[in-house]
């Protein structure tokens, strides 16, 4: 939900590049993660909680459940399988497996905002309390386990940005969706991650029937599986392996799928696969967040970029509503908000709105 500028952006992705042949990795830091520096660790994290019982044995690079998962996934030729950007001697190298909801590969919680992250996230935890009518915030909160960053305000709940982002994509597909008044709703999140919004969903939505979390990285399927177990939400959240997935969504068929900054992480070869699928399962809704504003770009090898655009175009989705992910305009240019939500339907799939 939290960009910076794009053109600092781009330079930022090509320096970064030339420094990962060397084995680094450059990310941004300061007391709050906002000068540059080079390093070769892991992404930065709260430790001022001790890990969840258990936890710690399991949640291990060397853990023979993950080993077996990458070599199972390796085997694999297929078509969803992500390009070099997420390959494991690079991106996930900035990861934290004890720690992974802290500032990581997954989320960059705090590495965007500078040296004024509490306000700018009271000002963004006041944004999204405005648009919670349902009292959402209340329903799910935020415990700060896994090394989340949180902040804490007399008169708003324990805010994070897993929490802030959910909620507000939440309310958007409610807005031009329905989600919260559904009866019946049937999710697949593409590149889902450690499982972030399964667990929101799974907590606030009444009407989910099932949330289906699947990614083409192994580490994120591993740890999905250990986090929404954790939650207690797996009973309605389900992680599914890669060279399973097909058959289960044909089954299942959802009512939606979302993909938020993943498709802008991913070769064209590999969206084309995964809107392909989307369109041959009939899902009828489709909610892309891309990283470049309300451009829908790939992210080539090569680093080049391409317009996905026509690949949704002759798989039928249209888009359907489109708007910032932070409407309000001093709040967006306060924090340097510049993403947007895109909704794309298929078929005359059931909107509550138009596109703005």
């Amino acid at each position: 939900m939290i960009a910076v500028n794009h053109y600092t952006s781009r330079i930022f992705l090509t320096v970064r590049y030339l420094v990962g042949l060397f084995g680094l990795t450059l990310t941004r830091t300061s007391t709050e993660l906002s000068s540059f520096r080079i390093h070769a660790g892991h992404g930065r994290h709260d430790d001022s909680r001790p890990l969840p019982d258990g936890t710690a044995a399991v949640l291990d690079d060397r853990n023979p459940d993950l080993e077996a998962l990458r070599a199972r996934y390796r085997r694999l030729d297929s078509p969803f399988r992500p390009g070099r950007f997420w390959r494991r001697s690079r991106r996930l190298r900035d990861l934290n497996l004890k720690y992974f909801r802290g500032d990581n590969a997954y989320v960059w919680q705090l590495r965007q905002l500078g040296d004024n992250a509490r306000l700018k996230f009271f000002l963004l935890a006041r944004y999204v309390s405005s648009l919670d009518t349902h009292k959402l915030l209340e329903r799910t909160g935020e415990d700060g386990a896994f090394g989340c960053w949180t902040f804490d305000f007399q008169e708003l709940p324990t805010v994070s940005r897993d929490l802030l982002d959910s909620m507000n994509e939440i309310y958007f597909l409610d807005h031009h969706w329905g989600l919260l008044s559904r009866t019946e709703a049937t999710v697949v999140d593409i590149g889902a991650g450690y499982g972030r919004l399964a667990h929101r969903m799974v907590d606030c939505v009444p009407g989910l029937t099932r949330y289906l979390c699947v990614d083409a990285i192994p580490e994120s399927t591993f740890l999905s599986e250990h986090y929404l177990r954790h939650r207690n939400v797996d009973h309605k959240a389900t992680v599914l392996r890669l060279d399973e997935m097909e058959d289960r969504l044909a089954a299942e068929r959802p009512d939606l799928a979302v993909n938020i900054h993943s498709f802008s992480e991913m070769p064209l070869s590999a969206i084309e696969a995964w809107i392909g699928l989307l369109a041959r399962i009939g899902v009828p809704a489709l909610m892309i967040v891309p990283n470049e504003g309300d451009r829908l770009l790939s992210l080539e090898d090569d680093y080049l970029r391409v317009d996905f655009t026509p690949v949704l175009e002759r798989n039928g989705y249209v888009l359907a509503a489109r708007e910032p992910t932070v409407a309000d305009p001093d709040v967006r240019d306060l924090v340097g908000v510049g993403d947007w939500f895109m909704l794309f339907t298929r078929g005359g799939g059931d909107t509550t709105s138009g596109a703005s």
